[in-house]
């Protein structure tokens, strides 16, 4: 798919509605997009969250500001209490 606007996909690595297999999937059918997964993170909600990732957070925040998507594709890991 040629898309003409930059794409952030979010996604935990243990969400249960849509999973890791299929965000890649996403990720590779939207060229020029970045990917961005959370590291032991659980759910379907990546972003924002009072317990969520503030590297997520952080990353989404600048692509949300700005229209620019990371260098290349991320991981953050999920805070302690989180992680399965």
């Amino acid at each position: 798919m040629d898309n003409k606007v930059p794409a952030l996909i979010t996604q935990n690595e243990w969400d249960s509605q849509t999973p890791l297999f299929a965000g890649r999937a996403m990720h590779r059918s939207l060229r020029g997009s970045r990917m961005l997964t959370v590291a032991g993170g659980e759910g379907h909600g990546v972003l924002y969250a009072p317990d969520g990732s503030p590297c997520a957070d952080k990353a989404a925040t600048f692509y949300l500001t700005t229209g620019r998507l990371p260098a290349e594709d991320l991981t953050c890991r999920a805070p302690a209490g989180q992680q399965q």
